[in-house]
């Protein structure tokens, strides 16, 4: 039996189990009257059976039956061409619906088909869905992405409908939007209405007039391949690296404080841990950087070390140290702060928000129940406006190599919207 993963958020309509026959080339596929009539039936069943309502499935049987009699008719090809195996994994695609083939099944003959044909992207497609379906999200997506890469985002609509629903399921509504209207290409008027609805009500409009509670703010990804978390802010419209073993602190927001996000890393001393902080700080409405330069070149005696790209942006870079503090043997403090202003976002938030994997949290919710519930928060839309960002660092002169490598390393993977 299926493990079920319930979105208490989510309305689950029509349109959430989507396997587009739109993969499979029809003009491939055999020719001959028996084939036609199988197909025929299968296409007049496809509807009825591409959803997994398994309870419902005595009351589809003849609909399963067409289905597993063209099943049967492929698998019994001698010779199957790369669109008869394609069907095929569609075909699987809806019986596993119902129980009438298992998971290692529909594994199996997507692994046949992309050992045998690794150069055609199809399968890829339909597979993917599968995947997303069944609640591996992250996986599905990757397999989505395979196919885009392989097809040079030579797409159909029907494409994007889906990887939008992957994107909407790895709990990135933004980039689902911008996926289904082709980055805002195509009217909103001319895409899948239902997917549409259920994509928009899971985006909210940010106000700089609003009070927003911290976790309306942030939120923080699963960790990701390069060994980092990321917190992130689509409100805000940044995205900042966390390693799991480091502290972090993050704020509300209101048009009264600025927001932000505190990293703790520590770096190696001798023989001891020594904490440093990483503090980023957004003011929106705000393109004043003078007076903020002034402000805190003034707080810290800091003095110009020069100009840093971050992500694009250039970055005033600021340098400071005070000997009377940290008089042990971190030899003083040592500090940077880093200011530039961000101009308003074309994409709303979407390039900074990062996937949910579903199946880490799967594992790691502590819990052998079949069915889990999962509340799938909604997306904080840019604030129509520019963002100050001010990075403040805290560390010492004796670590001052390890804390420029490290500052390397985290400026290189923010990133802004």
């Amino acid at each position: 039996m299926k493990r079920l993963c319930v979105f208490l958020s989510v309305v689950f309509l029509a349109l959430n189990l989507w396997a587009s026959p739109a993969a499979v080339n029809f003009d491939s596929l055999p020719d001959d009257e028996e084939f036609n009539s199988l197909l025929l039936d299968f296409g007049n069943a496809y509807q009825s059976i591409r959803y997994s309502n398994i309870q419902y499935k005595d009351e589809k049987k003849s609909q399963l039956e067409a289905a597993k009699a063209l099943y049967e008719k492929l698998n019994a090809q001698k010779t199957p061409s790369y669109d008869e195996e394609v069907l095929k994994l569609l075909v699987m695609r809806c019986l596993y619906n119902y129980d009438e083939v298992t998971a290692s099944q529909v594994e199996s003959a997507f692994a046949k088909i992309n050992k045998k044909y690794p150069k055609n992207a199809e399968h890829h497609w339909v597979y993917g869905n599968y995947l997303v379906s069944t609640g591996r999200s992250s996986e599905g997506k990757a397999q989505l992405e395979s196919y885009m890469k392989m097809k040079d985002y030579q797409i159909s609509h029907f494409f994007l409908e889906d990887y939008a629903y992957s994107q909407f399921m790895c709990g990135m509504p933004l980039n689902a939007y911008y996926t289904l209207t082709n980055g805002g290409t195509i009217p909103e008027a001319s895409v899948n209405q239902s997917m549409l609805s259920l994509i928009k009500n899971n985006i909210k409009e940010s106000s700089i007039k609003e009070t927003y509670e911290e976790k309306q703010v942030w939120k923080v990804s699963s960790k990701e391949s390069d060994g980092y978390n990321y917190v992130y802010s689509t409100m805000l419209g940044v995205s900042v690296p966390c390693k799991g073993e480091w502290g972090f602190n993050c704020s509300a927001f209101s048009s009264q404080t600025p927001a932000f996000c505190l990293l703790s890393p520590s770096l190696k001393l001798k023989k001891e841990d020594v904490g440093i902080s990483i503090l980023v700080m957004a003011f929106p409405g705000s393109s004043d950087v003078d007076s903020l330069r002034k402000k805190y070149t003034e707080m810290f005696s800091a003095v110009e070390d020069g100009k840093v790209q971050v992500d694009g942006i250039e970055f005033e870079k600021y340098a400071y140290e005070d000997s009377t503090k940290y008089t042990d043997e971190r030899n003083g403090a040592l500090g940077y702060f880093y200011i530039a202003s961000v101009p308003a976002s074309k994409n709303g938030g979407a390039r900074c928000e990062h996937e949910i994997n579903w199946q880490n949290v799967l594992q790691n919710d502590g819990t052998d129940s079949d069915t889990r519930f999962f509340r799938m928060s909604p997306a904080q839309k840019r604030l129509d406006l520019p963002v100050c960002y001010l990075i403040i660092v805290d560390s010492c002169t004796a670590l001052k190599k390890e804390t420029d490598s490290l500052m390397k390393e985290v400026l290189s993977k923010i990133k802004f919207d």
